[in-house]
């Protein structure tokens, strides 16, 4: 039986492909670690604090917005915020917007000694209201949160005589006002002083709002005339606010009780006409 015969041609292509794939590893390969020697970075790194996302200028900070990052020493601000002091800055108040995953610099928040005016944003006004128990949401209103304001108009005579009177009415006012600040507190909760609890030490009389002229005309003339009532809004709800008022006899008639005004009892019967 003959043995078949080995072709000398398929030996030759074999190595060649066996040839051509090594000569194609080690370019490659070439390629590879001369790639990564030009562009290794050598420089010196350190680790700092940045925005995971954009934040806007008046913006809160709390712990949940930062995330480390590695940068380039010569990169990183000379207060630069890091992951080992980025507590001490929490809960104050960004000066100006700050965009995510760049390095933070401590002056970019807003100490409780610098100026205030630095907070408000061009175009607008700060306007402090006087508020009370029930304004201040129990003295829960801080830095940040969101408002809606009602103003109140009381009951009041009307006419000539003694028993006309228009009800009580109330009237949406300014909705989604930004709080600048309760009392003095701009961003840190206030530390209590020695002999005073923590909720002593966070009372306060008044609030500062973020508002344009006309919304300060607006507010200023309402306090004036009436009564004004602050509503919280949770912090994320951008949703419009309540689009027309309530007056008393509307309350009433809404909980089945008619309007007082127009009831038999409160009515005098005029006959006009006849010649009885």
């Amino acid at each position: 039986m003959q043995k078949p015969k080995f072709s000398k041609n398929f030996l030759f292509i074999f190595i060649a492909v066996v040839m051509a794939a090594f000569a194609a590893f080690i370019a490659v390969s070439y390629i590879r670690n001369t790639v990564a020697e030009r562009t290794q970075d050598n420089r010196p790194m350190v680790e700092v604090a940045v925005p995971v996302n954009d934040l806007p200028q008046g913006a809160i900070l709390q712990g949940s917005d930062l995330a480390s990052r590695s940068i380039p020493a010569e990169f990183a601000p000379a207060d630069a915020v890091t992951p080992e002091n980025h507590a001490q800055y929490d809960g104050r108040m960004l000066r100006a917007p700050a965009r995510g995953g760049a390095p933070l610099s401590a002056s970019a928040l807003v100490p409780l000694y610098d100026q205030f005016s630095r907070l408000i944003p061009k175009g607008k006004v700060a306007y402090t209201l006087s508020v009370d128990e029930n304004n201040s949401i129990s003295g829960m209103l801080a830095p940040g949160d969101l408002i809606d304001i009602f103003f109140v108009k009381d009951a009041s005579p009307i006419g000539t005589g003694a028993s006309e009177r228009a009800g009580a009415q109330v009237f949406p006012l300014l909705q989604k006002i930004k709080v600048l600040a309760a009392g003095s507190r701009v961003g840190d909760a206030p530390t209590p002083q020695e002999g005073e609890s923590a909720n002593e030490s966070a009372g306060f009389s008044s609030v500062t709002l973020e508002l344009d002229h006309y919304q300060a005309k607006q507010l200023a003339v309402a306090s004036k005339i009436g009564a004004v009532r602050v509503l919280l809004r949770e912090l994320q709800d951008t949703s419009p606010g309540a689009m027309t008022g309530m007056s008393e006899s509307q309350l009433l008639r809404s909980l089945g009780s008619g309007d007082p005004a127009s009831t038999g009892s409160s009515r005098v019967e005029f006959i006009i006409g006849g010649k009885g």
